[in-house]
């Protein structure tokens, strides 16, 4: 399944750090995720395999749209980003793919923010 050199990945949010009405059962669950992240790659370092979370800014995908208020928070995630724009998809499938490749092989064990900033101004 999984050998020497091979990478995980999860996708978290900034909920596992901070809160936002309507999203306690997402932030329980991704504060769960960063910690798993972590003890995976503890386990797994053993037989050369790294674990990272992807901390994705505010992106407009069909799960956002199903949280309540969820109008709201892509403007003001426009408005707090340094960018003044959301993540997209795009951004995070950049991430992954710098992350996938043999250079990235020390780098585990970590929540990696792919937001533009936005989370470092709140």
């Amino acid at each position: 399944m999984f050998g020497q050199g091979s990478r995980v990945f999860a996708m978290t949010s900034s909920g596992g750090t901070r809160v936002w009405p309507t999203y306690g059962a997402v932030s329980a669950a991704k504060a769960a995720l960063e910690s798993h992240i972590r003890q995976l790659a503890l386990e797994l370092a053993p037989f050369g395999i790294t674990a990272n979370a992807i901390r994705a800014g505010v992106t407009d995908t069909p799960a956002l749209r199903k949280i309540p208020g969820n109008d709201q928070m892509m403007e003001l995630s426009k408005m707090r980003n340094p960018y003044h724009r959301l993540t997209t998809p795009e951004d995070v499938a950049q991430m992954i793919t710098l992350l996938a490749n043999s250079g990235a092989h020390w780098l585990t064990g970590n929540t990696l923010g792919v937001d533009g900033g936005e989370d470092i101004v709140g």
